[in-house]
């Protein structure tokens, strides 16, 4: 009797061990996902690569000198606009003989004014030349008549000798009057002309000036690089104390649009195979608490796959790592 009740207890003891095994079993947990190498995960047919946002639309900015850079006042990240000075090449005394030409020029614009002047004041003079050679040409007419008519009545001895006389002095000194007036007349004019021609080469040397501070203004714009648009400059390249032609097109990189984003992934060949163009994405901001972006495949280059989506967070930004999701078909 008691041998039976033994074997029912060790009966019951496997039974309950059976029980207990059986129910672990099947409340195991899903085994996690297959990762596979590289940044690649798929689950469900679907993959997730990660990659770099940059901008779609981006402008590149070369050198046009070959000097060394001296001056980098944008730095990257910065909002730029259309004509701003982003680099200074190989400017070194350019600004200072822009000064030098400015100041020859401010001399030559005072000294042409001075001219200018001078034919104010010799115009003048001139007039009241002219004024005083017709006042002693009347005088004179007047005098010269008198004298003619004394002279004939005095022939006739109609007249006393001391009125002829008078009259005679009286022409005579008028005469040397009118003379002296003509002279003076004659330089006043004379002093206009040269007065003139002194302005003339005033406004030639006036000119050069013009023109050699629009060859130092010229030199130091050349030696400026600009923005060609408005936009925020992404990547650069330029480093002081290098040449600046080593940079090449890539001197500045300045985007247009921070809105219209891309990012490039680099699948693996079996996985490119299942990727086309036009198909659909969602990216995925690591570094964001936030929801996925619709984007879409735009092309295949080579082994790279080009992503490309739209924001409206200004958050997003390039240089940022993004994840996308793809369904491979």
């Amino acid at each position: 009797m008691r041998a039976k009740w033994v074997l029912l207890s060790v009966a019951v003891v496997l039974a309950g061990a059976l029980a207990l095994w059986l129910a672990m079993r099947s409340h195991r947990a899903a085994p996690p996902p297959v990762r596979l190498a590289g940044a690649a995960v798929i689950v469900n047919r679907e993959i997730t690569l990660q990659g770099t946002i940059r901008p779609q639309h981006v402008v590149g900015v070369a050198a046009p000198l070959t000097g060394l850079v001296e001056g980098l006042p944008v730095d990257i990240g910065q909002e730029v606009y259309r004509d701003q000075v982003l680099a200074r090449v190989g400017g070194q005394g350019l600004e200072s003989a822009r000064e030098a030409a400015a100041a020859d020029l401010e001399h030559a614009q005072d000294q042409t004014a001075r001219a200018e002047a001078g034919v104010t004041t010799a115009r003048l003079e001139e007039s009241r030349a002219d004024a005083d050679v017709e006042r002693a040409r009347l005088a004179l007419d007047r005098a010269e008549k008198t004298y003619s008519r004394q002279r004939t009545l005095f022939a006739q001895g109609a007249t006393p000798r001391l009125t002829f006389e008078k009259a005679e002095s009286e022409y005579r000194s008028l005469t040397k009057e009118f003379e002296i007036m003509d002279a003076g007349a004659r330089g006043a004019r004379d002093q206009v002309q040269n007065a003139l021609r002194e302005v003339t080469a005033k406004k030639k040397i006036v000119q050069d000036r013009q023109q050699q501070l629009e060859e130092a203004q010229g030199n130091l714009q050349a030696a400026e690089v600009r923005s060609p648009v408005d936009g925020t400059v992404v990547g650069r390249r330029a480093e002081i104390g290098k040449p600046a032609y080593e940079a090449g097109a890539g001197f500045f990189q300045i985007a247009t649009d921070l809105y219209a984003l891309e990012v490039t992934l680099e699948p693996k060949p079996e996985e490119l195979k299942r990727i086309q163009p036009g198909q659909q994405a969602m990216v995925l901001i690591l570094d964001l608490q936030s929801q996925g972006l619709p984007g879409v495949v735009r092309e295949i280059k080579g082994s790279q796959v080009v992503v490309e989506f739209e924001s409206n967070l200004p958050a997003i930004k390039p240089g940022m790592v993004a994840g996308v999701r793809l369904k491979l078909e």
